[in-house]
C-alpha cells in the first residue's frame, strides 16, 4: 500500500481531516514549511528550519555554541535536527483510534519530502533521513544527519 493510500485511509477514518474543511490559506502556507523546510548551512552542518524564525534562532545558537562547551558539535547539530512528530503541533486531535497511524503516516511523508529537499538544496552532499527511537512508546521521531563520509 502506498503512503498516499495509507494517508487516505487515515483521513477517511477522521471525518473532519480533509484540508478544505480543516484548514485555510494561511495554514496551507505554514504547512508548506513543514514539508519543504528552509535549510541553513552553518559551520559545515545543515540545519532544517521548519517554522518562521527558526533560521534566526539557529544562527544565534550556533554563534553561542562554541562558548558553551556543553556538548559536542555532532550532539549540538543532532539536537536541532531531531523532530518528534507528536510535538510538531500545539493542537493534537483527540481521535485516539487513528492518531498513532496518522503520526506514522506523517513521519513517512516527511521522510520523503525532507530527503528530496536536502537533495535539491545540497546535491553534492548525502544525508540520512530516518525514523529513530522507540516508535511504540514515544511515537515517530525523525533524525536528519549528514552522512559521515561527507563530513571530511
Amino acid at each position: 500500500m502506498s503512503i498516499h493510500e495509507v494517508a487516505d485511509d487515515v483521513l477517511r477514518r477522521c471525518a473532519n481531516a480533509q484540508f478544505p474543511e480543516a484548514a485555510d490559506l494561511y495554514v496551507a502556507l505554514s504547512l508548506g514549511r513543514l514539508f519543504w523546510p528552509e535549510t541553513r548551512l552553518l559551520n559545515g552542518a545543515v540545519f532544517l528550519a521548519l517554522n518562521a524564525g527558526d533560521a534566526e534562532e539557529i544562527d544565534r545558537r550556533v554563534a553561542a555554541w562554541s562558548e558553551s562547551g556543553e556538548m559536542t558539535w555532532s550532539q549540538f547539530v543532532d539536537s536541532f535536527n531531531t523532530f518528534e512528530v507528536r510535538y510538531l503541533f500545539a493542537n493534537w486531535p483527540g481521535n485516539s483510534e487513528v492518531v498513532e497511524d496518522a503520526e506514522l503516516c506523517l513521519a513517512q511523508l516527511l521522510l520523503e519530502a525532507w530527503a528530496a529537499k536536502l537533495r535539491s538544496d545540497f546535491p553534492d552532499r548525502m544525508f540520512s533521513v530516518q525514523l529513530d527511537g522507540d516508535i511504540a512508546s514515544d511515537g515517530p521521531c525523525i533524525l536528519v544527519r549528514q552522512t559521515y563520509a561527507d563530513l571530511v
